[in-house]
């Protein structure tokens, strides 16, 4: 175990000074420490610092030197190096890996709640699991789903105030371009993917950017109030879902299904499918190329991916464990959570154990970190 993550933390001091040039080796070091730290059950630089001895005042220095610029790129620039080189070795397989696999880009918000009056990006948000509004940060994020590896291609965190581009649709389109520039610039095209959304994000305004970059498959889960025109009637959604009759017996399709091609007043023309998860009847939108109602499954299959992430950022790398002030402090506590995130990931891969068991396996093994810390870091008392 000791190789594979002195093997990753390798790999992640040089996509640390790929994806920022300007990052002093200190920082470095420091960013290293506290990523790897997430291996061993240590999630803030209180909990590193006490276990291995160290000044945590010098952590926290070194945290702060960390621009807000410089969060945002790094985060993009190492998850996209991970990225890059994983579809390049699925690309390079057979067409039933590639299909199994079944890449898919996806986009969703969570909600990290947050009581502080110190913290920056604090405001009060709707909590779907709650059912009320909550102060905390909502946190948008764009993910690569390859096989069972969740990767995050990148983070922000939404803001209330500022300029008229903070709004959460604005801020996607800036994030996608920012990803799609450093992919483009790799040779990699991720307009190819599928990318998928949840009902929130549907609008007339984000099929048409999406087609005018270039994606050929959106799929955008349907609304129950949407109204649609297929077979000849105009209704909603909810209306439609009471009299379709799902089949049974369609090829690929582990539940019943029933495939329409519609019209909507909002969004145009569309496939829309209709299927039955838990007892419930869902729906889901496809624009661009049209799809079977196999392949739509399979793809939608894939965006729970995401909810993965934030489960294991949330619960398992306990994201609220960490605390810095101002606004390049909080991408910082953001960013240390989603480096630690890749750190367990690319243990994961080399060794071939699952995302818990690198987790506990390591847990607590506070010599190996030791150990490893000396292989890296000048640490000062």
């Amino acid at each position: 175990m000791q190789d594979h993550i002195i093997k990753a933390a390798k790999f992640f001091q040089s996509a640390f000074y790929t994806s920022a040039p300007k990052m002093t080796s200190k920082l470095a070091e420091t960013l290293l420490l506290l990523s790897t730290g997430h291996l061993f059950g240590l999630y803030n630089p209180n909990q590193v610092a006490a276990a291995l001895g160290v000044s945590r005042n010098k952590l926290y220095r070194d945290l702060k030197a960390m621009r807000l610029y410089q969060w945002k790129s790094l985060l993009v620039g190492v998850a996209s190096t991970f990225a890059i080189e994983a579809i390049r070795q699925t690309e390079s397989k057979s067409a039933s890996t590639q299909s199994r696999r079944c890449i898919t880009i996806s986009v969703d918000d969570t909600n990290d709640p947050r009581y502080a009056k110190t913290l920056s990006y604090c405001y009060h948000w709707w909590s779907t699991q709650q059912k009320q509004a909550i102060k905390g940060r909502n946190i948008l994020a764009i993910t690569l789903k390859i096989g069972d590896v969740i990767l995050p291609l990148n983070i922000r965190i939404v803001s209330k105030q500022g300029r008229g581009n903070t709004d959460k649709p604005t801020c996607f389109q800036t994030m996608l371009q920012e990803v799609l520039d450093v992919f483009d610039a790799q040779g990699v095209d991720l307009r190819t993917y599928p990318i998928t959304f949840d009902s929130w994000y549907g609008s007339k305004v984000l099929i048409e950017t999406l087609l005018d970059l270039g994606f050929t498959h959106i799929l955008i889960h349907g609304k129950s109030n949407y109204v649609m025109e297929m077979d000849g009637k105009t209704a909603k959604l909810s209306a439609h879902k009471k009299t379709v009759k799902l089949l049974a017996d369609q090829w690929g399709c582990d539940k019943p299904v029933q495939r329409f091609r519609a019209k909507s007043p909002t969004f145009g023309e569309l496939v829309l499918l209709f299927f039955t998860t838990h007892g419930k009847t869902q729906t889901m939108m496809v624009f661009g190329k049209p799809l079977r109602s196999a392949e739509i499954l399979h793809i939608w299959a894939q965006h729970h991916g995401i909810e993965q992430f934030w489960r294991h950022l949330k619960t398992d790398l306990c994201l609220s464990a960490m605390s810095l002030q101002h606004r390049n402090g909080t991408y910082g506590s953001v960013g240390i959570k989603v480096l630690g995130y890749l750190m367990i990931q690319q243990v994961s891969r080399s060794t071939r154990l699952t995302f818990h068991q690198v987790k506990l396996q390591l847990s607590g093994d506070r010599q190996l970190l030791s150990v490893i810390s000396a292989h890296f870091h000048e640490t000062n008392p």
